[in-house]
C-alpha cells in the first residue's frame, strides 16, 4: 500500500480526532490508542471519541481512558476512521461536520470508501495489522506499549488466532510485536481470562438460554437488553460470546441477539460454508466478514428471529 497521501495529510494537517463503530472491540480501540500515539509523538493534536464506552477488559491498555464518550465541540482538521466499513457505524450523527476531512482506515470487505482518503485493505485480518504495516513501512520506531495495543488488536480480531484469518503473515506480525516487548501470554489472559462478578453473571444467563435450530445447523443465545441492570452488568461484558455459537458439532451457523422490545441485534458466526456477511449485507446498515458478521432488524426477539432463521433455512438450502 502506498503511504505517501496519508503521510502528506498528516503533515498537513494539525488538529485530529480518532473515531470507530459502535460496539468496541479489541481491534477498533488498539487501533485508535496506536495511531493517537503516533499523531502526539508528531506534535498533532489528537482526541479519540466513540459513541460506545470502552470495554472494561481493554482499560488495561496504555491510555485507554483517553478514549472517551465526551462528544467533541470543536471543529478538527481531520477525522480518522478506523476499523469502520460505514461512517453511520460510529453512531455519531454529526461527524461528517466535525472536521474539514475524513480519512479512512479499515479491513472490512464491504467497506464503502467513504472517505477523503482510503487506505482499506480487506486481506487484513485486522486494522491494527494494517497500521503495523504503515508503521514499520514508514520506518517509525514502535515503543512497548504501542505494540502491546497492535497485539490485541490482531489478537482478538483473529478470535486469540482460531478463525481461518490466522494467516502465516498475522503470525509474522505477532512474532514482530512479541519482540518489540509484548508479552503474549499476559495479553491474552487479560482479554480472555479475566472477568467481573457481573461479567460471569450475565455469561452465564445467556449460556441458559441456548437453543438449536434447524436440524441442528444453527444454533443461538440471546441476550435482553433489561438483563444488564437486573445483574449489574455492562455490555461489554457479552463480547466474544458470539464466538461460543459455532462450537457445537454439526452447526454451521451461530446467532447471538441481543435486544429491546423495538429491536434486535444479530450477531452471525459462521464455520465456513455459509457466508455470514453477505446474508448481514441484506438488512440495512449490516455487514461484515464471511465467518462474522452482524445486522440491527428493527423488530422485537421473536419477530426478528423468525426472520433471521427464514434466510438462513435458505442458505442451508432447507
Amino acid at each position: 500500500m502506498d503511504w505517501a497521501e496519508l503521510i502528506k495529510a498528516i503533515d498537513a494537517n494539525e488538529s485530529f480526532v480518532i473515531s470507530s463503530h459502535q460496539s468496541l472491540d479489541g481491534d477498533c480501540v488498539g487501533s485508535q490508542l496506536a495511531f493517537l500515539w503516533y499523531l502526539k509523538s508528531k506534535g498533532k493534536r489528537a482526541a479519540c471519541y466513540c459513541s460506545d464506552p470502552l470495554p472494561h477488559k481493554l482499560s488495561f491498555l496504555t491510555d485507554s481512558n483517553l478514549i472517551t464518550q465526551n462528544k467533541p465541540a470543536e471543529k478538527f482538521d481531520v477525522l480518522m476512521v478506523l476499523d469502520c466499513s460505514n461512517i453511520s457505524r460510529l453512531g455519531w450523527d454529526e461527524c461528517e461536520s466535525a472536521a474539514k476531512m475524513v480519512i479512512n482506515i479499515d479491513h472490512h470487505r464491504d467497506n464503502k470508501n467513504f472517505g477523503a482518503l482510503n487506505f482499506v485493505d480487506s486481506s487484513a485480518a485486522a486494522t491494527g495489522e494494517i497500521i503495523f504495516s504503515f508503521f514499520r513501512e514508514s520506518g517509525i520506531t514502535i515503543p512497548k506499549h504501542v505494540a502491546e495495543a497492535l497485539y490485541a488488536a490482531v489478537m482478538t480480531d483473529t478470535g486469540g488466532f482460531r478463525f481461518n484469518n490466522t494467516s502465516s503473515s498475522v503470525l509474522r506480525v505477532c512474532a514482530d510485536l512479541i519482540e518489540l516487548g509484548v508479552e503474549n501470554s499476559a495479553i491474552y489472559e487479560k482479554v480472555y481470562s479475566r472477568h467481573t462478578p457481573q461479567a460471569l453473571m450475565l455469561q452465564s444467563r445467556i449460556w441458559s438460554t441456548l437453543k438449536f435450530h434447524l436440524n441442528g445447523k444453527v444454533c443461538s443465545l440471546d441476550m435482553p437488553m433489561s438483563v444488564l441492570d437486573e445483574i449489574g452488568a455492562k455490555y461489554s461484558d457479552s463480547e466474544g460470546m458470539a464466538d461460543n455459537t459455532v462450537t457445537g458439532e454439526g452447526v454451521e451457523v451461530g446467532i447471538m441477539t441481543k435486544h429491546t422490545p423495538e429491536e434486535t441485534h444479530i450477531s452471525l458466526r459462521s464455520t465456513g460454508r455459509i457466508d455470514v456477511g453477505r446474508i448481514a449485507q441484506r438488512i440495512a446498515g449490516g455487514g461484515g466478514h464471511s465467518c462474522a458478521a452482524g445486522c440491527t432488524i428493527k423488530l422485537p426477539y421473536e419477530q426478528a428471529m423468525g426472520q433471521m432463521l427464514g434466510i438462513l433455512a435458505k442458505e442451508l438450502g432447507m
